[in-house]
């Protein structure tokens, strides 16, 4: 399989709010079993913003014990500032895993986005990967700006969660008119096929915790060049999608935990990142119809 499949993982947690780590080893597993290059852990998903240090690291350790050199791990080091997420740099690379994921912080101070981006490229001890999401931080770059990070020899690929088409083939052609190195991975699970289309490497997947079987066909299906089959799976994403977030994105985080637990994958639906009154009786039912929808594409 020539497109790389990432998983952004969701971190699972017991009832008491302590990491779930039978949980963690089932979730990795099975995605090791359903072919996943790497998986991706303190993203938006993994709610990073929502745990104190210690147990970051303990997360970081524990899943590099699981997976050994089995798959990719990426992590993230996302943090409220520069100096916060150069701090989580230095405190995770005694572990062995594969590469950092950076995302500017929201608009909090106005250093400049690319210097920031270049610091963290030069401070980093191994590849880097650039999680552009500006729904998320209002940080939009311009072409030359991303022809400066491109060429840093640390930026190991870009995140691109922007939602942009015309971003999306701007990029292809901007890496292949300068001949830039690092990976373009789609971000959005319900544009996937779209990007493998217009030259994109792989995808970068807030549901691959649930989905990495999923996934792993589309990208098959996409490396033979199987459209029709790349697009059906495509449209069974967007249906798992509306059936675990619900069409509003009422439940994203929710809604897979609780998915993932009715599967035995781990003990709770508990997050700290939303509401979990956003997981009402209505809610739990049409999550629980979804699996039984798909339950041959999931498995």
């Amino acid at each position: 399989m020539s497109f790389k499949v990432y998983s952004a993982s969701v971190t699972p947690l017991l009832e008491d709010g302590s990491l779930d780590k039978r949980g963690l080893a089932n979730i990795l597993e099975r995605n090791i079993r359903h072919g996943l290059t790497g998986v991706f852990l303190l993203g938006s998903m993994g709610e990073w913003g929502s745990f104190g240090d210690d147990f970051k690291e303990d997360y970081v350790k524990t899943a590099t014990e699981i997976v050994g050199d089995r798959l990719e791990l990426l992590v993230g080091i996302n943090a409220t500032s520069l100096p916060l997420a150069i701090e989580n740099m230095k405190r995770y690379r005694q572990y062995a895993f594969d590469s950092y994921v950076f995302m500017h912080p929201g608009r909090t101070s106005s250093l400049d986005p690319v210097k920031s981006l270049l610091t963290i490229l030069d401070a980093a001890d191994r590849p880097v990967y650039f999680y552009y999401c500006p729904p998320n931080n209002n940080i939009s770059f311009t072409l030359e700006q991303f022809a400066t990070v491109m060429a840093h020899p640390n930026l190991k690929g870009i995140k691109n969660s922007s939602s942009n088409m015309w971003l999306r083939k701007e990029l292809v052609w901007l890496r292949r008119e300068r001949g830039f190195k690092p990976l373009l991975l789609e971000g959005q699970e319900w544009a996937i096929d779209e990007a493998f289309l217009v030259g994109y490497d792989g995808m970068i997947s807030g549901m691959g915790a649930l989905c990495s079987k999923i996934m792993v066909g589309l990208a098959k299906a996409a490396d033979r060049q199987d459209w029709a089959e790349a697009n059906r799976l495509q449209n069974v994403l967007i249906g798992i999608f509306h059936g675990v977030y619900g069409i509003n994105l009422t439940t994203v985080w929710s809604g897979q935990k609780y998915a993932l637990a009715r599967l035995g994958l781990c003990q709770s639906p508990l997050t700290v990142a939303q509401e979990m009154s956003t997981l009402t009786d209505e809610a739990k039912a049409r999550v629980e119809a979804c699996l039984e929808a798909y339950q041959t594409e999931l498995d």
